[in-house]
């Protein structure tokens, strides 16, 4: 029954999924398998409880160790479900680590062909193993990704430089070479409401009074600018 739930046709994440070819494990439902076992356990020994209206020491001693490997299993499951680390490449990597398949980058068809999965004739690849150079934080790896980090942190703080620079000389440069009151309206009111959406957008991580407050303040720079050319 749980091999039956686990491999279920249809299922979004099954244990064991061939597509087109690409063979998977998905180490995730295992561990799903290992906690729903433990319950099980946990369940009889709950039951025996019950039923006898007793907890012998031993019987408890059980229950102790069963869920100690209860408790550890969902720790386990806690580092599957959550970014593992907080660098991107390096949670990245190990995210990676919670599938086996055959197109991995670092031999897994080896372990799937040495597991009964795959044939070796079926992969020129299949016996060919290579341990990961991946070297993660502090090493080879780290500086390249750090610079190429860097170097995307700068080109995405330019854009802002832009937007904001745009955002002012647009609406400026619309309303001064035509000069109406309509349009001095039409285009304070389509900017700061263009304006709002994208910060909305960009600023993910800001609390909902800094976007208010960010888009207030433009609003005020418009409005001024509106003030003293009419």
């Amino acid at each position: 029954m749980l091999a039956a739930a686990a491999l279920e046709e249809g299922k979004i994440a099954p244990l064991y999924q061939d597509i087109n070819g690409n063979r998977m494990i998905r180490l995730r439902a295992l561990q799903y398998m290992v906690i729903y076992r433990l319950q099980r356990t946990l369940a009889g020994q709950a039951w025996t409880v019950y039923n006898t209206s007793s907890a012998p020491p031993e019987l408890m001693e059980k229950v102790r160790k069963t869920m100690k490997h209860y408790v550890c299993a969902l720790r386990d499951l806690r580092y599957m479900l959550e970014a593992p680390s907080r660098h991107d490449a390096v949670c990245k990597f190990l995210v990676n680590r919670l599938y086996i398949s055959d197109n991995g980058s670092f031999g897994e068809s080896a372990i799937l062909t040495d597991a009964g999965f795959l044939e070796s004739q079926e992969s020129p690849k299949s016996r060919s193993f290579r341990l990961p150079n991946y070297t993660g934080y502090g090493g080879h790896n780290f500086y390249q990704q750090r610079a190429a980090q860097e170097a995307g942190e700068f080109l995405s703080r330019l854009r802002m430089a832009l937007f904001g620079g745009l955002s002012l000389i647009a609406p400026m440069l619309i309303m001064r070479l035509h000069p109406t009151l309509l349009t001095e309206l039409l285009t304070t009111s389509v900017f700061i409401l263009a304006v709002g959406i994208i910060l909305a957008w960009y600023m993910r991580d800001a609390q909902k009074r800094d976007i208010l407050a960010a888009t207030a303040t433009y609003a005020a720079v418009l409005v001024v600018f509106v003030g003293t050319t009419s």
